[in-house]
Order: structure tokens, then sequence, then C-alpha cells
């Protein structure tokens, strides 16, 4: 008779591996399938960020398609295609079916997948909730038709099961689909796939998204840009931030002969000399095997590579959306809301955080249709990627409402939450390596040196804010003052005159002592039949100034009118013309003329004037130029008008960014 187990025995037997897919089976809500409205976002998201970076590295233009179709019940058919390179067959069932399989994850680049879990979550949970596989359509240039598999996952094993395949005609000549049916709810508004795919559109203006939701509508964000975003490049790990175990973890797995060569070749940011400093102070040759180095003398190493100054971690392998991006993708997306002021986006230098480079942008916008007795719209991003939930749980979060905005001009009851008041703030964090607060990837994790960049990027901000802010108080100050001029100056000297039988004197050059404006004026009156918008622009300042006038009206009455002077560019499909006006000394004026046929219902709201090349304060009658506008007069222009010299034609044109007088985009350490 067996000898009885003991519990130890019996304990140990029941001890198994467990797949990392049945794992997330049972712990789906961590890759953010917790309910069904979550769980549709989730899947969408995870197939469009595959989408966005297959289009990228292939270097084409992201035409991305996201059709959402209610079935019978609570399922939901979700299918995503795009014109990217596509997927080799062979690789079709791993990519798509089996967990912690990607090309990205030890690839030290900025990506918006690394891990290897989003696309096959999605198909592990559809196949979870309605038993069904997913469809994958894959076509690669070179082939003539287009490999069709539909596959479940089977997730004891984690390997993909296909239960079925077929070739088929695509009028795509390249690109993936993906069709998933799941138990989910499609619910439009915030944190939803309209409210995500919105944001998305935002940063990456490159790509065009076409969504169509269940009750057929179809809405469409157009690129506003045509350049594919550089690819960013693999790089070596930056020695800052480095712990003990992953530098000796580096130094065993490097080939080099040497420790010299290994630290000058395998890290970035350590040149030769450096690297002799780093040595010298650690007390090593560097002849030693890189492999051999353990225990004091690798502790000695790495306290060496923190304290030694090193070359700063290169941009190379971070791809940020860039200062004229964001502004365009936030005027893409916020056009009905037409924001008063857009700040000038702010772009931090890239810093290290465990060895990988960051790099943190902000952009900010004030006024317009945003509601003024609410808290601030904030735009969290990671990688090009919205962040929609955990908003509370994130370190963007956190800076933003840390930041005493009370001190830029925004209500901040307390000074804590966050600030009220008609603005918006997007927050981009790009790095090789996110600390995401969980595999949903939703929340960015506290950090002191993102914390650090966070605080930085957003002051700046929101210093120009406070100037914007600043200005328009002054503005509303000159104008109060104007028509106070306006109305008592004309009968003081009439009456004056009056008294010394003396004709009634130009007042102009008085008006300019006082006020140091410059002033526009519209009026609407007919001409030969014709109607005629006279615009006056009179230089009320101590000096001669050249300026540049933009002017907006409805498409209808841009085609009908007549410009005189000529513009020096319009842009008919925006109602838009501009002008270099003539040198204006003080207390002289000028003309803008726009005449309509007869019959033109105009009236001066109907045109909206802007001005450029004056602080705003300085300015009456007219707006500053908009910083969503791509309009950029030739900086020749402008300076053979300053000087009275014809513009040379050869001249290459410049782009001059006129709402940015405050201070350059890029921000250096000022804090």
């Amino acid at each position: 008779m067996p000898p009885a187990r003991s519990l130890a025995q019996e304990l140990a037997a029941k001890q198994r591996e467990i797949s990392v897919a049945e794992f997330f089976e049972r712990n789906r809500q961590i890759l953010g399938f917790d309910n069904p409205l979550r769980a549709l976002l989730t899947t969408v998201k995870e197939a469009v960020d595959n989408a966005l970076d297959a289009c990228e590295e292939a270097g084409v233009l992201p035409d991305i398609r996201i059709e959402i179709v209610k079935e019978a019940g609570d399922r939901i058919h979700v299918a995503v295609d795009d014109n990217g390179p596509g997927i080799l067959r062979r690789e079709i069932p791993n990519v798509f079916g089996r967990l912690l399989y990607g090309s990205r994850f030890h690839a030290n680049r900025q990506s918006r997948g690394q891990q290897g879990i989003g696309i096959s979550a999605a198909v592990l949970y559809a196949g979870l909730t309605t038993a069904r596989p997913a469809r994958v359509t894959s076509k690669v240039e070179e082939e003539e038709a287009a490999h069709v598999l539909d596959l479940l996952i089977d997730t004891q094993k984690n390997l993909p099961k296909v239960v079925r395949e077929e070739l088929a005609l695509w009028d795509r000549p390249h690109g993936t689909k993906v069709e998933l049916f799941l138990k989910a709810k499609y619910q439009r508004g915030r944190q939803s796939p309209f409210d995500y795919l919105k944001g998305t559109a935002i940063v990456n203006p490159h790509a065009r998204l076409t969504l169509v939701e269940p009750d057929g509508t179809r809405v469409t964000y157009e690129r506003v840009s045509t350049e594919v975003p550089p690819l960013p490049k693999e790089t070596p790990p930056h020695p800052y931030g480095l712990e003990l175990g992953e530098l000796g973890y580096r130094l065993k797995s490097s080939n080099r002969p040497t420790l010299a060569e290994c630290l000058t070749r395998d890290f970035a940011g350590v040149s030769p000399r450096a690297c002799r400093e780093v040595l010298d102070q650690a007390g090593l040759k560097g002849k030693e095997k890189p492999a051999d180095l353990h225990g004091d003398a690798l502790e000695k190493l790495l306290a060496a590579l923190h304290q030694v100054p090193l070359v700063p971690p290169s941009a190379e392998s971070l791809s940020p959306i860039g200062p004229m991006l964001i502004k365009r993708g936030l005027r893409n997306v916020l056009g009905e809301v037409r924001p008063d002021f857009y700040a000038p986006p702010v772009s931090r230098p890239p810093k290290v955080r465990g060895g990988a480079p960051f790099a943190v942008e902000v952009g900010l916008v004030y006024g317009g249709g945003l509601p003024a007795d609410q808290p601030i719209q904030l735009l969290r991003f990671a990688n090009r990627v919205p962040l929609l939930f955990q908003q509370g749980a994130c370190a963007i979060t956190t800076a933003v409402q840390n930041l005493d905005w009370r001190r830029y001009g925004l209500d901040h009851k307390g000074g804590t939450g966050l600030p009220t008041g008609p603005c918006l703030v997007l927050v981009h964090v790009a790095s090789t390596k996110v600390p995401f607060t969980s595999e949903a990837k939703e929340a960015i994790a506290e950090d002191p040196e993102i914390d650090k960049e966070l605080t930085l990027a957003l002051q700046a901000a929101a210093r120009h804010l406070k100037t914007h802010l600043s200005r328009r108080s002054r503005r509303e100050f000159a104008e109060e003052k104007f028509a106070i001029i306006q109305k008592i100056l004309p009968k003081l000297a009439a009456k004056t005159s009056a008294i010394v039988h003396k004709p009634i004197p130009d007042l102009t050059p008085v008006i300019t002592k006082i006020m140091d404006i410059v002033n526009v004026e519209t009026t609407v009156s007919p001409d030969s039949g014709r109607v005629a918008v006279r615009t006056e622009v009179t230089n009320y300042t101590p000096r001669a100034r050249v300026l540049e006038v933009f002017l907006e009206m409805p498409r209808e009455q841009f085609a009908s009118g007549s410009f005189s002077p000529t513009p020096d560019g319009t842009d008919a499909e925006l109602g838009r013309a501009w002008w270099t006006l003539e040198k204006l000394v003080p207390s002289a004026r000028t003309t803008v003329t726009v005449t309509f046929p007869k019959g033109t219902e105009v009236e001066t709201s109907d045109l909206s004037w802007y001005i450029a090349g004056i602080d705003e304060g300085h300015v009456l009658g007219a707006e500053p130029q908009p910083g969503d506008w791509d309009v950029r007069l030739p900086r020749a222009v402008i300076e053979a008008a300053e000087a009275g010299l014809e513009p040379d034609p050869t001249t290459e044109e410049q782009e001059v960014d006129y709402d940015a007088a405050e201070g350059s985009a890029k921000v250096e350490d000022d804090e």
C-alpha cells in the first residue's frame, strides 16, 4: 500500500503554468474590457493605433475607415481597415491570435503599440463574449489577392487557431482590415469612439479618419498635413536613470570586447571624453570585459554614469507632434468653437527617465465658444494616442491641478482641482517607454522627471495666456478711452474755435499723442450703383509702422467682391485676403476698399478684419491675426516695405509666426 501523500505533495501536484492568454481572459478589466462601452472603445482604439503605426512605418499617409454596426441584442460588429503595407500571411495568426507577440517591444523608439497585447486582446474578448472568430483581411503590394483568415485564440496555449481561410479580391492595393463581433454598446459622447477619433485627429493631422456610426452617420476628419511624420530611429539607452540590475544586464549581453567600447557604442550620450571621466571616477581602466563587471565595481560605474555630465538625449527616437501641427490639428477639430487665442505651442527639449528619452508638448487655446463657467477642457495624449479614462489618476492631470492658474488669469478656487474658464489645454507626452499605470494604457504614472517637465511646459503655455489676457485688458481700456475722446474732443474743439473765431483744427495729431493706437474703422456706402465697403486704417501711434492686414468674409461674398488695392494673397476657399500696407507715419491713414455688385446685401459685421505687426493692446476695430491661420507673409515683403523699397521677387518666402510675438514655441529651461 503506497504511503499517503503529504499536504505539501498535494499542493505541489496542483501547481501548473498559467498561459498569459488565460490570465488576461480572467482579468480582462486590466486591458480595458470591463464594461460594454469601454470594451468597444478599447477595440476601436487598438485597431486604429495599429493602423496608424503601420502606415507611418511604410511612409504612407493614413486613410483609415471605422465602421460600427449594431447586431441583434447587445452585439456589435466592428470593422477597421487601413491602407498600410499589409501583413504577410504567415504572420497574420500570430499578430492577431497570440498575446505578447510583436515587433516593437525591444525596439527603443516611440510607437503607439509596443507590448503585443492590444489587438490580440480585442480578438480574445470578442471570442469570449460571442464565440465568433475574428476576420482578418490583408493584402501586400506584391500579391494580387488578399488573404482572408477567420481565427480564434487558444487561451490555454496562447496560440492562434485558424478556423477558415480563403483568397479574395480587394480594391485596396495594400492594407489590412480586421472585423470583430463582440458584446458591446455604442454611445456617442465623452469616452466614446467618436471622442477618441476626434482626439486622434488633433494629434495626427496627417491622417484621414472616417467613422460610420450604427445609425449610418458618417463623420470624416480630413487630413490637414500632407507630410508623414519622420519615422523614429532606434537608439541605445541613455545611462541617466538606469538601475543597477538593468546596467548589469546590458553589460552582460554586450558583445563588445572592452568596457570602454561598450560604454561609447551601446549607450547614448557617452562621448569618448565622457567615457574617460566615467572610468576615472569609477576607478576602472576600460579594458575590462563588460560581462566581468559586478559587485562594487558595477555600483561605482553606475554612480559615475549618473554624476558625469553626458550628452543630452537625442530626439531621433521620438516623434513629437511639433508646434505647427499642434496648431493645425486644434484648428481642424475646434473650427466650430473659433477660439479667440491660440497660444504658441510649447515643445520641451528631450529628457531621460529610466534610460528612455521623453518629451512634453503643450498647446493652449482660449475664448471663443469654449464655456466660461465650467472647468477647462483637458486633452491628454501619450505617443499621439488620446487618454480618455482614469483622468484623476494621471500625472498630466495632477500637474495641471497643481499649477496655480490664478497667477495666469484663470479662476482656480483654492488652488486645487481644474481651473475654471473658457480654456482648452492639450498635453502630449512622447517617449520610447511611457510609464502607464496599467496595461490598458489610460493614464501616465507619477514620475519625478516627467512631473518636472509637465510643470515647466504648462508654465510656459500659461505665461502666453497671461500675456494675452493682459493685452486684452489694456485694449478694452483703450477702447473706452478712445470712445470718450471721440465724443468729447470734437465738441471741445468746435466750441473753442467758435470763441476764438478760427477754423476747427485737425484733431488727428492730438489723438495720436493721447491714444498710441492703430484704429480700424469700416463703413458701407453705395458707389456708382455698386456697394463699397471702405476700411480706414489710421496710425494714432508716435512712430511709423508697417502693418499686415487680413480680411475674412463668407465665401459667397468673397467670390463677388473686388479689392483695392490688390491683395498680396487670397484664399477663396476660406474667404480670406491679406495685404502689407505701405508705411504709415504718425497720424497717417490708408484705405482698403471691397466693392460688391449692386443689390448685394452686406453689413460691416460680415467682414472680419485682423491685423499683425503691432501689439494687440494697441489696436482698435480689428482683432489680432488668429494663431491657427496658416497665412504667413514673406519676410522680404515686410522688410522691404519698412525700408521703403520694392521686395526682391527672387527671395525665397519664409514663414513668420505672428501670433508668437511673446516668445518662441520652443522654451528652454527657464524655471
